[in-house]
């Protein structure tokens, strides 16, 4: 499970986001260990060309007063690989998180902070509430490698390709396509990705030095 992630403010994400032509980057919500059912920020393609838009982080919600709060009944800050052929956002409202590193925790002990040491996309799914939008993490089986971190899943992470980018974003319902990426990768644009130890999930206080995951 991805339950705590980092977009750090930095200048080389709106030159990441730059790369695919994503628009209004003014709109990026920066912040370290960013939460469930918090506001995120995602990449969508709704509007034909790919637009940083705002969503909350929980995808399933319900009426809360004037709006729209996390749903009570329906944990779902991630979608599964396995149940993706059943959701309908995934054939029709697919969305890109842009992210800088995650938390991961071993049953809920020996928190680490994964990173590429660049910026990323998660690969996840948006629903649309009247004006607001939802979201979640797309997780696939854990890698070999990551299982002494966390033994059940690692984050879908989009491969650093415009063409992937496109289709993944267009309003295409053959996610067959996609097949071939439901599948746990650990290196990203020719960097290994590391491991530090945290003090808490929470924390940014690193309480090691960072390993090379192999």
């Amino acid at each position: 499970m991805c339950s705590i992630f980092d977009v750090d403010k930095q200048a080389s994400m709106e030159r990441f986001l730059d790369i695919y032509g994503v628009q209004y980057p003014e709109r990026i919500i920066f912040g370290r260990r960013r939460r469930p059912t918090q506001q995120v920020s995602i990449v969508t393609g709704r509007y034909g060309e790919p637009q940083v838009e705002n969503a909350i982080w929980h995808l399933y919600l319900e009426k809360g007063g004037e709006g729209w709060k996390p749903h009570k009944k329906y944990w779902s800050i991630n979608s599964n690989w396995k149940k993706l052929d059943s959701r309908p956002e995934y054939r029709k409202s697919r969305c890109l998180i842009p992210a800088t590193a995650w938390i991961e925790s071993l049953r809920g002990r020996h928190p680490v902070e994964f990173s590429y040491g660049k910026p990323y996309f998660f690969c996840g799914l948006y629903k649309i509430w009247g004006s607001t939008l939802s979201c979640s993490i797309i997780t696939l089986e854990a890698h070999p490698a990551t299982k002494i971190y966390h033994e059940k899943s690692l984050p879908m992470i989009a491969p650093r390709d415009s063409d992937f980018v496109h289709r993944w974003l267009s309003s295409s319902i053959q996610t067959n396509q996609f097949a071939p990426f439901l599948q746990p990768q650990i290196e990203y644009d020719n960097c290994q990705l590391t491991a530090r130890p945290v003090a808490r999930a929470t924390s940014t206080e690193y309480i090691g030095d960072s390993i090379t995951i192999s």
